[in-house]
């Protein structure tokens, strides 16, 4: 065989050899996930733009921002830490803050517009407050009005790292390291506090649909207030609550504890069911659709669990799960790992877990149940 023709054999054979993968790809993709590496540890929770886009940040001063099939389309690099989490602020807006004192602002796109420099750790995520825009920091609630490039400052009790919330009301709601949840009006005045004997980290109050406010503590309790900040009923955890609850389209609310659960609970806090993890639950819960939600835990896997408190499948993340999973508006579900590792789950993925895996759980799930009851 001469060397010209063992050169064309080797280049059909390398065609023919991609070309299989490639089909193999095409097939796999429609039931695998997609997994990116990287070199940093995720704390910070992703957030999503209007048009699709994530952001995520990590502890290696970076925040990214991919398309929704897991694209890098850009990066920024800051001088601190990011545990904060992103959030989108306007059409085309979208801000963090970062252990450097500064809150950064970027486009859709991920290029970097301006940063202001409201000094100290910044812990939560912003939010719209009127036409200011709110987050915390390790010395105190910062507001910042964009169209009047002005900063004002809330003191509170210890560290402002409790997410913030705006109630249908338009109050704003924060909770706080020295275990305090504050109830502040549109004039940036105290109008409720809320004590109790934990911190309240990251945990985001929600408002029910019957107006209750509902927060988690590091005293392993799950609070339901009204808006005076009087307590309607509390529900109590064996570890501490650091997620926020979530409640579902049938009034349920779903939230982990560092006592390994998931918990589903009535509107009225009683308990529906529980599912245990093999370690604790800091991750947040994420709506996938009217009946099914998503959480992580500290076992590396998501839980895909019904209102119902079945669990109807698990993905191994291969990574401890510390933030919260989102859903994306196509259906594909986001997380990352304190490995650095980055996962989009397209919904033929999903589909394929909770299809493969629904035999195997209905006795767990009857073993549940009978505890329960």
């Amino acid at each position: 065989m001469t060397i010209s023709t063992r050169y064309w054999l080797a280049i059909i054979f390398f065609i023919i050899v991609n070309q299989i993968h490639a089909t193999n790809f095409e097939d796999i993709s429609q039931k695998d996930p997609i997994v990116i590496k990287i070199n940093g540890t995720f704390f910070s929770t992703p957030a999503k733009t209007h048009c699709n886009k994530v952001f995520i940040a990590s502890h290696n001063t970076h925040l990214y921002c991919f398309d929704n099939k897991g694209s890098l389309i850009n990066s920024y690099k800051t001088k601190g830490w990011i545990h904060a989490t992103p959030a989108q602020l306007s059409n085309n807006v979208v801000g963090i803050g970062s252990y450097d004192g500064h809150f950064y602002f970027f486009d859709n796109n991920g290029n970097f517009q301006k940063h202001i420099r409201p000094k100290g750790f910044i812990f939560t995520n912003p939010i719209k407050f009127g036409e200011e825009i709110v987050f915390g920091s390790n010395k105190r609630v910062v507001f910042y009005h964009p169209g009047k490039d002005s900063l004002s400052y809330l003191r509170v009790r210890r560290l402002a790292h409790g997410s913030p919330m705006i109630t249908s009301d338009s109050s704003l709601i924060i909770g706080t390291n020295g275990g305090r949840l504050y109830f502040i009006n549109s004039d940036k005045e105290i109008e409720h506090i809320f004590k109790t004997k934990g911190w309240i980290i990251h945990s985001q109050a929600i408002e029910t649909y019957d107006q209750l406010i509902v927060v988690g503590s590091y005293d392993k309790h799950l609070y339901a207030l009204n808006k005076s900040g009087e307590i309607v009923w509390k529900y109590k955890t064996e570890g501490r609550i650091h997620a926020t609850p979530l409640q579902m389209p049938d009034s349920s609310i779903i939230f982990g504890s560092f006592d390994k659960h998931i918990y589903i609970l009535s509107p009225q806090g009683e308990l529906i069911n529980k599912i245990e993890t093999e370690k604790r639950i800091v991750s947040s819960a994420a709506i996938i659709n009217d009946s099914i939600a998503v959480v992580g835990s500290y076992d590396n896997h998501l839980y895909f669990i019904s209102t119902k408190g079945e669990l109807l499948g698990k993905y191994n993340a291969k990574g401890k799960i510390f933030s919260s999973p989102i859903v994306l508006s196509c259906g594909t579900i986001f997380c990352c790992t304190t490995k650095g590792s980055l996962h989009f789950l397209p919904p033929t993925c999903i589909a394929h877990i909770l299809d493969n895996q629904k035999d195997l759980l209905s006795a767990t799930n009857d073993a549940n149940h009978s505890n329960i009851n």
